[in-house]
């Protein structure tokens, strides 16, 4: 009877180690010992690597402000504020998984910034100064898109026009968020290289390292119950566009090795009346304005001035700039 019992409570205890390693593995975010600007984590090898370092390096210096608001389970988040013009809008962005702000938007943010806009550029919780070790694939981050909304017009102004940006993981977040009530302020979303599902993007990596999903698939999402303690399964990119009352643009390159195209179509088609979405030849994940600036700017300007009208509002009653933590 003792050895029986011991057996199961090896077995459990070997169960629970199996559980962490699989969470640590797929949910863990191990970014805040590394260097944003340096760590292979934020230089991908591509065609145009040494363009995108020489943005990082650019964005890095660009004057910013580090901004902090609370999350709705009381993380600190953080975020770098770029201040334009009055009578533009506010861009607020959301990087993709284990990214960073100066390596995802080396290439829009830096556009936007020169164009005038006022940009928002957030680190998501579990990555670099916002607190927290969980990545939950956009089912938490989702609600830190509406605490940062809320923030910005606490700051800005009421009334203040935001666009919403995420490449990547951050692109399946703000989608995810468009199905949550957003403030009339919100004037439209913009989402480069998407995945359609948690689910989906987990067991597409998985297959990618040659493992099996129908294995890995229960014991990731137990594991994220269990130690992440949050439901991977509660929304998803696809389910939460078809409830979104604003314009949705979603551009996703051809070649993206990592989510695959299909996943940002098939958001696409969920909701195809509200939902824009384009592809670009040859280009990478998360590359497609390096592969093509020029129509990329175009088809975002374009979507941009339909969503705000031939000119943005001014926004009169803006404070002046300085960090109002919390």
């Amino acid at each position: 009877m003792l050895i029986a019992i011991l057996i199961v409570v090896v077995l459990l205890i070997a169960a629970l180690i199996g559980l962490y390693a699989a969470y640590h593995k797929v949910c863990y975010s191990p970014l805040k010992t590394m260097s944003e600007t340096e760590s292979s984590k934020v230089i991908t090898n591509h065609p145009y690597h040494e363009k995108a370092r020489e943005n990082v390096r650019t964005l890095a210096e660009t004057p910013c402000i580090f901004v902090h608001t609370r999350s709705f389970d009381g993380l600190r988040l953080s975020a770098r504020y770029y201040e334009g013009q009055e009578d533009k809008p506010l861009c607020l962005c959301f990087h993709g998984y284990r990214g960073s702000a100066l390596r995802d938007y080396s290439a829009i943010g830096l556009y936007l910034i020169r164009q005038g806009y006022n940009v928002l550029i957030v680190d998501e919780r579990a990555h670099w100064r916002s607190q927290g070790h969980t990545i939950t694939y956009g089912i938490n981050e989702r609600r830190d898109v509406l605490s940062w909304i809320n923030y910005c017009k606490k700051r800005f102004g009421q009334d203040i026009p935001m666009l919403v940006f995420g490449i990547s993981m951050g692109g399946a977040t703000v989608l995810m968020a468009s199905g949550l009530e957003l403030p009339d302020n919100v004037k439209g979303i913009i989402a480069d290289c998407p995945y359609n599902v948690p689910k989906d993007i987990i067991n597409h990596v998985c297959r990618k390292v040659h493992l099996n999903p129908t294995i890995c698939w229960p014991i990731i999402r137990l594991s994220s119950i269990i130690y992440g303690r949050f439901n991977i399964m509660e929304t998803s990119a696809e389910e939460a566009v078809k409830h979104a009352t604003k314009p949705i643009l979603i551009l996703h390159g051809e070649a993206d090795g990592f989510v695959p195209m299909h996943m940002s179509k098939e958001v696409q088609e969920a909701n195809p009346e509200l939902v824009e979405w384009h592809s670009f030849p040859e280009a990478g994940h998360g590359l497609s304005m390096y592969y093509d600036e020029e129509r990329y700017t175009s088809i975002m300007n374009d979507f941009i001035e339909r969503c705000l009208g031939e000119k943005a509002p001014e926004n009169e009653n803006a404070p002046a700039v300085e960090d109002v933590s919390e």
